[in-house]
């Protein structure tokens, strides 16, 4: 393997046809063609003396040397990219990618105004944002991603991730404007004998507040809460909230958003049961700690969000 024979572009297309494993998507994220693709893992294929990516019954699989370098590649990329940000990042000028993961309620919330804000300042800048429901800090690790915005915390043995609050975030209940619970205050009592609805981002088994009613003597192992259905992410909730008895548990900001549908109320959750106020952090990883394009993002989410209440 001879270093003087690499080729950076073909490398380039390469880390990202490791993560679509498919040729098209590729061309598409990167705005190239399907034949550039296709010569680039031609090269990589001969520099690096295997196959890299093979075809299955679904498209492509990774070989194993492929799935060994990925990480790396992430890594030395994204090393070239910080080097090149310390000599000549500009706002104004730069044209890189900024990439973000956060579910949907988070990234409603906070990114609109963060995009105004590069968009005014960095006009050739693209903002990637990823609300796929999965385990919030993976891409971050990997180096998928530069930020994520969550109110998880990271594996206690991850000690390479930095955390800024940006905002608290608290519940609302939303359902039916015709359910027999939007015109009157009720009871944790009351509430305990309705149907719910779970939204399990990442494989969650119960309810997000069945605990609260479990403390006060309203559920058991036994007796659970009603929940008649789950979902893997919040896009289809307020659809269904507004034709069936099923009741949400969401988000101030993405309930207060679904309530523009007139069918819909949102309701104020009883005091016994309310979650506790969480954090929701900006994360990021070691590796991008000094990257002079992300301490310009973080400074953008101080700006707007440091010492301020904003619920998302």
């Amino acid at each position: 393997m001879n270093l003087t024979n690499i080729d950076l572009n073909a490398l380039i297309i390469l880390k990202q046809l490791l993560i679509e494993k498919h040729i098209s998507n590729t061309a598409l994220s990167l705005n190239i063609s399907q034949s550039t693709i296709s010569r680039a893992l031609q090269k990589m294929r001969v520099f690096f003396e295997d196959e890299l990516l093979v075809r299955s019954n679904f498209g492509y699989e990774l070989t194993p040397k492929a799935e060994s370098i990925k990480q790396d590649l992430n890594y030395v990329i994204e090393s070239l990219e910080r080097l090149v940000h310390k000599q000549v990042f500009d706002p104004k000028t730069v044209d890189s990618t900024v990439k973000f993961y956060g579910l949907q309620p988070q990234i409603d919330a906070l990114m609109p105004k963060v995009i105004a804000q590069t968009r005014r300042q960095a006009p050739n800048l693209v903002v990637s944002i990823d609300t796929t429901p999965k385990r919030h800090f993976e891409a971050l690790v990997s180096g998928d991603v530069h930020f994520v915005l969550s109110s998880h915390l990271p594996p206690k043995a991850e000690q390479n991730i930095y955390q800024m609050i940006v905002a608290k975030r608290d519940f609302r209940l939303l359902m039916n404007k015709s359910h027999p619970l939007a015109k009157e205050e009720f009871t944790a009592e009351q509430l305990a004998k309705c149907h719910f609805g779970q939204i399990s981002l990442q494989g969650e088994k119960s309810i997000s507040f069945e605990n609260k009613f479990k403390a006060l003597g309203l559920a058991n192992s036994k007796n659970k809460l009603k929940v008649p259905l789950q979902l893997s992410n919040f896009n289809s909730a307020p659809n269904i909230a507004a034709e069936t008895d099923i009741i949400f548990h969401l988000p101030t900001p993405f309930a207060e958003s679904a309530c523009k549908d007139t069918r819909l109320v949102m309701r104020e959750v009883p005091e016994k049961i309310q979650l506790d106020f969480t954090n929701v952090y900006l994360y990021w990883h070691k590796r991008f700690h000094d990257d002079p394009m992300c301490e310009w993002v973080r400074d953008i989410f101080k700006t707007l969000y440091e010492n301020k209440v904003v619920f998302a």
